[in-house]
């Protein structure tokens, strides 16, 4: 039976993959970054006499404007799977979600983006309830509450983190067999994604020390990496259907 890579030979063949074709990493990854931060920055802060009125309407508008930008981490992915395999790529690529497949993106991401909110809406809620003067007595709670839902995002976004390559791969795939296909992938293989994330987090570290601009080569390894471990996963599910088909 084929054998999962190990993330030294994932980091490996990410590094062989942007050889040559590190232009096209950086300024696709600099576009989506320079898009994500405009949306956010929409994102404005509302100001309601009911402050609950005010909390619903800036989670709406969070929800709205993360959704619209993660339509472009599809396009990121799409770069970045060309280059593993070896294909042409081009900053036009970040539109794909906009002209191939559209609906089913936006459903699930839609789903994906909804999920996410809901990890951590119990930190949002209590940051915005317990006043600002207040919040070091209520530093344990506060961090318990961080804990728990940055687990819960953890493992929100590792079990549908293949979805984007999924909806590449496999345009004529409903939403809902996306994300089952997402989660079954995922089944087993969490760690292994998060183990890959802690290798390459001393990096991050590290670029800081040159006031960011290294950050943005280990982010495209980043990105490498975990289609690196995406195209391990299809690898090895190919490999042992055709062993059970034999």
């Amino acid at each position: 039976m084929k054998q999962h890579k190990t993330n030294a030979e994932l980091f490996a063949e990410a590094r062989r993959a942007l050889l040559g074709h590190l232009s096209i990493a950086v300024w696709s990854l600099l576009l989506v970054t320079a898009v994500t931060f405009l949306l956010t920055e929409l994102s404005v802060s509302f100001n309601f006499t009911n402050k609950y009125l005010g909390l619903t309407a800036n989670l709406a508008s969070r929800f709205v404007t993360t959704l619209f930008a993660s339509l472009f981490g599809i396009g990121l992915s799409s770069v970045f799977l060309k280059l593993l395999y070896g294909q042409p790529a081009t900053i036009g690529s970040l539109l794909t979600v906009f002209f191939e497949n559209s609906d089913n993106c936006v459903r699930v991401r839609f789903f994906i983006t909804a999920g996410e909110f809901v990890c951590l809406l119990p930190l949002h809620l209590f940051l915005y309830i317990v006043p600002t003067d207040s919040l070091l007595s209520y530093l344990p709670v506060a961090a318990g509450i961080a804990l728990v839902c940055l687990i819960a995002y953890t493992i929100w976004s590792l079990t549908f983190s293949m979805s984007n390559y999924l909806l590449l791969d496999f345009p004529g795939m409903d939403a809902k067999k996306i994300l089952r296909a997402s989660s079954n992938m995922m089944r087993g293989n969490r760690l292994r994604l998060f183990m890959l994330y802690l290798r390459i987090l001393p990096l991050h570290l590290i670029g800081l020390f040159s006031f960011g601009i290294a950050n943005i080569w280990v982010e495209c390894c980043q990105q490498a990496c975990i289609t690196a471990f995406y195209k391990d996963l299809m690898t090895v599910r190919q490999h042992s259907s055709a062993m059970r088909t034999y």
